[in-house]
């Protein structure tokens, strides 16, 4: 999901699953009126991508239930909303020393992070 940059298309996917139940076939979008070609980027397989989302969302509810409640991979990007919670030092070292042990102990997640 792209480090959760994809979320938007799978939300409404599920949006439509929930509301629309009798629904058999779904078309989950984005445009981009500026973007190159014609801008529509749609999302391939909603079915499966729903489907891993669903598994990754019990494991992050397993994780934090179990108190790993853990910044991501998105935690250091300058537009993080709650770079408040973390140490004054994350831009400095926090994040470099921290992030393998974090990877380790969401390890689970990582899958997420990374799928297309």
């Amino acid at each position: 999901m792209k480090g959760g940059a994809e979320l938007q298309r799978c939300l409404y996917a599920f949006a439509v699953r929930s509301l629309l139940p009798g629904v058999n076939r779904i078309s989950s979008r984005l445009l981009y009126p500026k973007a190159g070609e014609d801008g529509l980027y749609t999302l391939a397989d909603p079915d499966t991508v729903l489907s891993r989302l669903a598994e990754f969302v019990a494991t992050a509810a397993r994780l934090v239930a179990a108190g790993n409640l853990l910044p991501g991979p998105g935690a250091s990007n300058i537009y993080n909303d709650f770079a408040f919670a973390l140490p004054g030092d994350a831009k400095e070292s926090y994040f470099e020393l921290k992030f393998p042990l974090i990877a380790a102990r969401l390890g689970d997640l990582a899958p997420l992070w990374e799928m297309e």
